[in-house]
């Protein structure tokens, strides 16, 4: 990208920081949790990175429920076989 202004620069700045939030927003328990463990360990390996994801998300209420109401389908489904 070629800017020819300080304010074009800016601008595109202040475009990049509101993309990047709008990306990370989503995963944002996920990179407080890494980011407070990175700072006390202050090096992990791509498999502890791994598992804090995996810990975070499992603990996530939302992703709880999601996996309870899957299970629930598979069994509604599971039991309509029954019957016919």
């Amino acid at each position: 990208m070629i800017c020819k202004s300080d304010e074009a620069i800016q601008t595109f700045i202040a475009h990049c920081e509101i993309a990047a939030r709008d990306l990370l927003m989503p995963y944002g328990d996920i990179l407080m949790v890494v980011s407070t463990v990175l700072r006390i360990k202050r090096t992990l390996s791509g498999t502890e990175i791994d598992k804090i994801i995996r810990d975070v998300v499992a603990g996530n209420p939302t992703y709880i429920e999601r996996r309870r109401r899957e299970d629930w389908r598979k069994r509604e489904l599971s039991a309509a076989s029954f019957t016919k």
